[in-house]
């Protein structure tokens, strides 16, 4: 007695299943293998050949991953920032709406020193890489804008009236974008040797004295 049939459609459907789970599988080969290369050797001297010879790939199939050294770049970037929050707007969530000013500023401070503690060396990765690249430097402001963009959520909702006298809301914005940023990471911690506790503290204080009325 033969077995039911499995109509094709079914086993399509399958394959497709398969195909899908093997090309998640590499992508995130590949990815993990990037962040142990650029990490070790930098990106301009990390090449294609070295970066498919550590995820155990052919060439060929890191380019079908990936598409090119650039995007694994961006790719290592996103999931450093990104941490467990799947999207900016899970990091968002937690600036919920019982928080007084004062304690949205300081989670605030909390978030970033959580981002830059993971993402210090992949900052480091674009600017230098930035720096001989223009789709790379295209692709960091890129990131920075939308690194503006979650500022604008989190302090749109301070009241106009907490603000410090004469500073609008868009200023305010501003404001906490340049104090809490890869620049200023590099400069307390990089150079001047801040512990994250110490960093944190320092945005607390920082950006509540800059951004909020007496």
């Amino acid at each position: 007695m033969t077995g039911e049939r499995i109509p094709e459609n079914d086993s399509r459907s399958r394959q497709k299943r398969v195909g899908d789970a093997l090309r998640h599988d590499t992508r995130n080969r590949v990815l993990e293998a990037a962040e142990v290369e650029f990490t070790a050797h930098g990106y301009v001297a990390t090449t294609v050949t070295r970066l498919a010879a550590a995820a155990g790939v052919s060439v060929q199939t890191l380019y079908s991953a990936w598409g090119s050294k650039r995007a694994l770049l961006r790719g290592y970037m996103e999931r450093t920032l990104a941490g467990g929050a799947a999207s900016p707007e899970d990091a968002a969530a937690r600036f919920t709406d019982d928080l007084t000013p004062r304690q949205r500023l300081e989670e605030l401070a909390d978030l970033f020193t959580e981002i830059a503690d993971r993402a210090s060396t992949g900052w480091t990765l674009y600017r230098d890489a930035a720096a001989v690249d223009p789709e790379i430097a295209d692709d960091w402001n890129d990131l920075q804008r939308l690194r503006h963009g979650l500022f604008t959520r989190i302090i749109g909702d301070i009241p106009t009236d907490a603000l410090a006298p004469g500073l609008s809301r868009d200023a305010a914005v501003d404001t906490a974008w340049a104090i809490a940023s890869p620049e200023t990471f590099d400069l307390l911690v990089g150079r001047r040797g801040y512990t994250p506790d110490e960093l944190r503290a320092w945005l607390r204080r920082t950006l509540v004295a800059a951004i909020l009325g007496r």
